[in-house]
């Protein structure tokens, strides 16, 4: 799979979440995503992670709606610790204002 570039899901046997998704970078936000890396901490490891603020825009740029709950799930559960100055760069940048005007009134 690595060597045709298809992304890769990672989850427990049997199950569809929680998962990973291993990816190439194809694009500005792929590889700001790994530029910008934050580090996670699932039990006594670390992985690291796009930044929660460009998951969001991205996730409300997707649009599917498996998306936009991510995307809320992601903005109710770590909204007193984002950066807004870089959500709502992303935001712009990725021209999804009025969805992003949306999740904030969810």
């Amino acid at each position: 799979m690595l060597a045709n570039g298809d992304n890769i899901w990672v989850a427990p046997d049997g199950q569809a979440t929680p998962h990973l998704e291993v990816k190439f970078a194809r694009d500005e936000f792929d590889w700001a995503s790994l530029e910008n890396a934050i580090t996670a901490r699932i039990g006594d490891e670390t992985v690291p992670i796009g930044p929660l603020e460009l998951q969001i825009a991205y996730k409300l740029y997707l649009g599917a709606e498996k998306d936009l709950e991510d995307a809320v799930h992601l903005y109710t559960m770590f909204e007193e610790s984002l950066s807004v100055g870089r959500l709502e760069e992303w935001v712009s940048r990725l021209d999804v204002t009025e969805e992003y005007e949306r999740l904030k009134r969810a």
